[in-house]
């Protein structure tokens, strides 16, 4: 405790009360406004938990750490207003603090050697040589395959970059701005995260190493060229990324430390954060490693998939070789369509049959890309790499003009087996009209929408939610827009190529190389996309049973188990009743506990500003009223006549203040009818509930109203929910305004959000700008004359005693509008500010 802080405080309470009067309501004031901005937070951080919006780790760490600040404000403030007496309470908040503060921040990044591994040392350091590098030292260890020669610049080398050029705190700042539903926005944070990347230095100690490395695998006849990879930690495990960072091809050994920062900028590339931030991966979950390996001039390149199916075929279950000339690129970016060899899923594969690609020109004897022998070849490679890793493979391969074959990639194959959902049921009707049939199945199933047809990725961030998306390739940009999407039809592209492995994880259906596809289907139109057999049929075709692909992130995620872990000490309410025993410091436990504690105390400590001997202005007073409810007023600055100054209760014919007449004209309103006694709520149900709430007459549940001249503070409550009402009616229409906050209720979430529409909608009626999220309703009448003020808060108080337990009632929409209609015609006058221009008679 600070001990001057308490002798200034007694030395006020002595020899100037009206001083101490005036610091302590300006404490109240600042608590009032902590409390608020406390409670925002809190419905901010519920909103991420319950509507699982994705977000980047770094928006939850900025509103953890902003609610730790407002709730240590909110504490000092009421600290200040009695100092010593909640030494407590401060002890608990830092408790909560710390933990949340533990549980949020995430490790940060060891930027100690090594920074280098060879190739063969990746195997058995996944965390620093990341999911590609590791998976390829593996297969290569284990198995003997030729691969290329190279090593890996590890993850502990990406943080010594980030933190040799100061990045962490801006990426983060910039990562907490994200919002998947702005795609423009994301391109913006994008350009600037990849910018700083590109822009930094690599570190002297890291460049040393990489040129040391890099001088070991010069060719015997003079330099060769690079290629530069990632291999990001979680890259090519439980989530593949397939196509979502850099890979970049002959680069120069002089060029390398470029490419470095080229490969590392990629991790902040729109589709990259997109994809990352849907799967439930924080940025620091990622780090970033490089595999470097010697330049392998292809030939012929390509992918196997150990297990596929022909689409629209007879073969069901088979290995799949996809080849194309030259580098792989075009196969993997879906802007190729490839040669196909069809084998058997035996021990010894045999072939099925072969497919020609539209894009093979080689002269070779055979004609085609790969000769019977390379397709044998490398179909026991597929067989023998799904055996050794105990599921499907995706392989990547290439060939060189030797014939000689490598191994570059292997990773876990995201298949659409068992058969694709939804299935036909039926076939379709004769009077569906067939617009488009052809192309190849990337990803199966069935989905109907709104066409939209783009002609590049540039295009990307305007297409709407809910599109079908119809392109010229499958480029694995469209990844950054998966949520938007229903299908994707494409002119180009394949099985093979990155956007369809990143379609069968989110389950978006994926038609590619259906020709024509952007003249046949116009945007805006409604279409119907059988993926699973190669159709597009014109409206909402029938037969179909469509099935929405499920939300991410999953809730078994990373972020999700992290952000569930900090909401159990964010968001629970356990002090409920003011008046027990165990509404104490010692049990709370949760921030929003933190929050109920200090409003009520707060709110207390203003009840106690002036001594038992009157000194100072006139002390909390109870309302008379008949009201089933407590409510105590305390007058400053002329609320209240002075000759009530001494009265134990307050009649209410005693307040002066304007604005507080005109609410209690609103709440005892004729057609507002209050129950006295406890009949409001079937209490056995509530007991069950809430572990019990005391009568609405008890002095734990008092309402309390601060009244002056100009200005209204009342808070009313009634257990299970609170309104918040401030306001300002002077002579200055610019400075006046109303707030009112609600929050909370007795009946079920559904119903409380029926409740607060209800609210919401006579509030915008008023001329009321009103924010709502969940159950917390905000709303604002600025700028207008007293007489419109006055006439708002008489309609206030009506719509307050109006809607007591309504969310006890309200089962439908449908009741809400009946409610909406019943009020406008029973109180639309109160809108005329004539009707309340003067002081309100109670």
């Amino acid at each position: 405790m600070n001990l001057s802080r308490l002798l200034k405080y007694w030395a006020f309470k002595v020899f100037a009360p009206d001083k101490l009067l005036r610091q302590k309501y300006a404490s109240f004031k600042e608590l009032l406004h902590h409390d608020k901005k406390s409670l925002e937070l809190i419905t901010d951080l519920e909103d991420l938990l319950h509507m699982r919006t994705p977000v980047d780790w770094a928006r939850v760490e900025r509103l953890v750490r902003g609610l730790n600040w407002s709730v240590a404000s909110l504490l000092r403030s009421l600290a200040s207003m009695r100092p010593g007496a909640y030494e407590e309470l401060e002890r608990r908040g830092l408790s909560l603090e710390s933990y949340l503060i533990n549980a949020v921040s995430l490790p940060e990044g060891d930027c100690s050697p090594p920074f280098i591994l060879t190739l063969k040392e990746a195997a058995g350091e996944p965390e620093l040589a990341g999911g590609k590098a590791q998976a390829l030292s593996r297969v290569l260890r284990e198995t003997g395959l030729p691969g290329p020669r190279g090593f890996v610049i590890t993850t502990k080398a990406f943080h010594l970059f980030l933190a040799h050029n100061n990045l962490r705190h801006r990426l983060d700042e910039l990562l907490a701005e994200v919002c998947l539903d702005d795609w423009e926005r994301l391109e913006e944070v994008s350009r600037e995260m990849m910018g700083m990347v590109q822009e930094g230095e690599v570190p002297g100690v890291l460049r040393e190493n990489i040129d040391q490395h890099l001088a070991g695998l010069k060719g015997p006849s003079g330099p060769v060229s690079f290629s530069l990879r990632s291999s990001a930690v979680s890259e090519d495990g439980d989530f593949s990324f397939a196509g979502q960072y850099t890979s970049l091809l002959r680069v120069a050994q002089e060029d390398v430390p470029g490419a470095y920062k080229e490969v590392l900028a990629s991790k902040y590339a729109p589709r990259a954060v997109a994809y990352r931030v849907r799967s439930g991966l924080a940025d620091q979950e990622t780090p970033m490693a490089v595999l470097v390996m010697e330049m392998i001039e292809a030939r012929t390149s390509g992918v196997i998939y150990t297990r596929d199916r022909e689409a629209g075929g007879e073969l069901n279950e088979f290995l799949a070789v996809y080849a194309v000339p030259g580098l792989g690129l075009r196969l993997v970016d879906g802007s190729a369509a490839p040669e196909i060899h069809y084998f058997t899923r035996e021990e010894l594969p045999r072939l099925l049959k072969s497919i020609s690609g539209h894009t093979c020109s080689l002269e070779l004897p055979e004609k085609d890309c790969l000769s019977p022998e390379t397709a044998h070849l490398l179909a026991a490679w597929g067989k023998r790499l799904e055996e050794l890793s105990h599921c499907p493979q995706d392989i990547e391969w290439c060939q060189d003009n030797l014939g000689r074959c490598y191994l570059l990639q292997t990773r876990p194959l995201v298949s659409d087996f068992p058969p694709p959902r939804p299935e036909i049921r039926t076939p379709p009707p004769s009077d569906s009209l067939l617009l488009l049939e052809g192309g190849v199945s990337a990803n199966p199933g069935v989905a109907t929408g709104p066409v939209y047809v783009i002609s590049s990725e540039a295009e990307l961030g305007k297409v709407p939610h809910g599109s079908v998306l119809v392109s010229p390739t499958l480029s694995p940009a469209l990844a950054g827009i998966i949520r938007r999407l229903r299908a994707v039809v494409a002119e180009g592209g394949s099985r093979a190529c990155h956007f369809a492995s990143v379609a069968r994880e989110f389950g978006v259906p994926v038609l590619a190389a259906a020709f024509e596809a952007r003249k046949r289907l116009q945007s805006g139109q409604i279409v119907t996309v059988d993926a699973s057999h190669g159709r597009v049929y014109q409206g909402e075709a029938l037969g179909f049973q469509e099935e929405e692909p499920p939300p991410l992130p999953a809730p078994e995620s990373p972020y999700a188990i992290r952000l569930q872990t900090i909401m159990e000490r964010v968001s629970p309410l356990h002090l409920l009743d003011p008046a027990s025993p165990e509404f104490s410091p010692e049990n709370c436990t949760s921030m929003h506990d933190l929050v109920r504690f200090a409003h009520e105390k707060g709110m207390a400590e203003m009840f106690s500003l002036v001594s038992r001997s009157g000194r100072g202005l006139s002390r909390a007073q109870q309302l008379a009223t008949d009201l089933p409810l407590t409510l105590y007023v305390l007058g400053l600055e002329g609320g209240v006549a002075p000759e009530a100054a001494e009265k134990k209760t307050l009649d209410p014919e005693f307040i002066t203040s304007p604005l507080m007449r005109a609410c209690w004209q609103g709440l005892t309103h004729p057609e507002v009818y209050w129950r006295q006694g406890l009949v409001y709520l079937d209490w056995e149900e509530v007991d069950r509930v809430s572990a019990g709430i005391m009568s609405l007459k008890s002095m734990g549940l008092a309402s309390y109203a601060v009244v002056a001249r100009d200005y209204l503070h009342l808070v009313l409550r009634f257990g299970y929910h609170f309104a918040v009402l401030d306001a300002l009616g002077g002579d200055n229409p610019e400075a006046n305004y109303i707030a009112f906050r609600f929050k909370g209720g007795g009946g079920s979430y559904e119903n409380r959000l029926l409740r607060v529409e209800f609210i919401k909608t006579i509030l915008e009626w008023a001329g009321f700008i009103v924010k709502t999220r969940g159950d917390l309703l905000d709303a604002r009448f600025d700028r207008h004359p007293a007489a419109q003020v006055l006439a708002r808060l008489t309609l206030l108080g009506i719509l307050h005693g109006k809607t007591q337990l309504l969310d006890m009632a309200l089962a439908d929409e449908a009741q809400v509008q009946e409610l909406v209609q019943a009020f406008k015609a029973n109180f639309g006058q109160y809108l005329d500010s004539e009707a309340c221009g003067q002081a309100p008679e109670i």
